[in-house]
């Protein structure tokens, strides 16, 4: 059953923006926190952990770009030992255009970048991508290589003067194998401190989850909090259900 939170038009949350199902018949989409999850959790989900970049070291207000991709146990400038989620790979995207076919890297030296809170008004540490430098239109990939994840929850940032022809942003899920599940159009977000959040549910493990800003010419943009859920083993719950309490208390 194709199924969307709040609808196709403007979600009936303040402060949340519209979310619209704009292709695929399988998962849920979210523009709300607190409702996304509530139906996870019904449907049996367990937070496994949230990356939320508080594991890097970087001044507030700074700025310290880098090489895709950022992953666990790959050094980058602010992350000595990588991110501290694993089985995720986060790179930029240079296909110019939403729901690439499949991922697509760029060599360039400057491609994401990790910022400190206090930069342009960020009130927390994001991970974003910096291939405008480079005269590129980009995405952001997440790409979860256990096959296990079945809901994604991420906020998305922008920051003030760098919101050129800003008209929302389209999400894409794949499937392990690299066919899309579903795309969801998402309405605009308003710069920092504010941020817009997206959740999606699944019924099959999701295997990337692809972020285009919509622009009318190369722009950055950010994400933190990345939320990642999954049906654990029985043994596991315990676990799982700790260290979720602890990641939902950092969140900000």
């Amino acid at each position: 059953m194709n199924t969307l939170s709040f609808g196709l038009a403007v979600v009936a949350c303040a402060g949340a923006a519209s979310l619209a199902h704009a292709g695929g018949t399988l998962g849920t989409g979210f523009a709300d926190h607190a409702a996304f999850t509530t139906f996870v959790e019904s449907q049996g989900k367990f937070l496994k952990g949230v990356e939320d970049f508080e594991e890097a070291v970087v001044d507030d207000g700074a700025k310290l770009p880098f090489p895709n991709s950022l992953q666990s146990g790959v050094p980058r400038p602010g992350f000595d030992f990588g991110i501290s989620a694993t089985n995720l790979i986060i790179q930029t995207n240079i296909t110019p255009n939403a729901s690439p076919v499949e991922p697509n890297p760029s060599t360039n030296q400057a491609a994401l970048w990790v910022n400190g809170a206090g930069f342009i008004g960020s009130n927390s540490i994001k991970v974003g991508t910096d291939e405008f430098l480079n005269g590129l239109y980009s995405s952001i990939d997440l790409i979860f290589t256990d096959d296990n994840k079945t809901a994604i929850g991420v906020d998305l940032g922008l920051y003030d003067g760098y919101t050129s022809g800003h008209a929302g942003w389209v999400i894409t899920t794949y499937d392990p194998a690299g066919a899309i599940i579903d795309v969801f159009n998402l309405g605009p977000t308003s710069t920092e401190p504010s941020k817009s959040f997206f959740g999606v549910w699944s019924p099959v493990p999701i295997g990337r989850l692809n972020i285009w800003g919509i622009f009318d010419m190369p722009e950055p943009f950010a994400i933190d909090n990345i939320e990642m859920w999954t049906v654990p083993t029985p043994g596991a719950l315990t676990l799982l259900g700790a260290s979720g309490l602890v990641a939902m208390r950092r969140r900000r």
